[in-house]
């Protein structure tokens, strides 16, 4: 088992195409989503423990507090981790499912998308491990890794599966952009009120 996990780890890194043309497109979510919580909860609670190793000898600023929420302790973080991961595959495969629909890439059934998340993430989230640009470097490679396998698991254009997985960001990003002008527009408008 962890030689099987190791060997798709190393594939999926290293020849995704590869790996993503090898990879069935059904056959169920539960293989997947074990594989995503493996490599995604390893990635996660090590790179937490680490973080918290390198605040305590004063390396880091302390910003868990502010992801996590103050007063939690760190054991239930680690039990949170796992459980976040696995609705955030859920949410982000939806998502990814639904803007590849909306550019005209889905030839495939949802499962193929969360398939390809999943492979994605419980891998790239391993880089979390490098201390401090770990974090980082998994963000933009999870994202090449999705763009390369969409466009190869739906059998689509590479440009549609990097506006599948653009899509959502661009969108979030414009929200809070707007959210931000908006309010500083009302701020400027009270100050100049008062």
């Amino acid at each position: 088992l962890v030689k099987a996990f190791l060997d798709t780890v190393g594939v999926v890194l290293t020849k995704p195409n590869e790996a993503f043309g090898m990879m069935k497109t059904e056959g169920g979510l539960t293989e997947p989503l074990l594989f995503a919580v493996i490599g995604g909860s390893i990635g996660m609670i090590v790179s937490f423990l680490l973080h918290i190793g390198l605040q305590s000898v004063g390396f880091m600023a302390d910003q868990q507090a502010a992801i996590f929420g103050m007063g939690m302790g760190i054991v239930f973080q680690i039990i949170l981790m796992p459980v976040m991961l696995v609705l955030g595959m859920f949410v982000w495969s939806g998502i990814l499912h639904l803007c590849l629909m909306l550019v005209g890439g889905a030839r495939k059934p949802f499962e193929t998308t969360f398939r390809v998340v999943c492979f994605a993430s419980g891998s790239t989230y391993l880089l979390a491990l490098i201390p401090v640009c770990g974090g980082f470097a998994a963000s933009v490679y999870n994202i090449v890794l999705e763009c390369m396998g969409l466009a190869r698991a739906h059998e689509t254009e590479v440009g549609k599966a990097v506006m599948a997985v653009l899509l959502p960001i661009i969108v979030c990003c414009g929200g809070l952009m707007l959210i931000g002008l908006m309010t500083g527009f009302s701020l400027v408008n009270l100050l100049s009120r008062g």
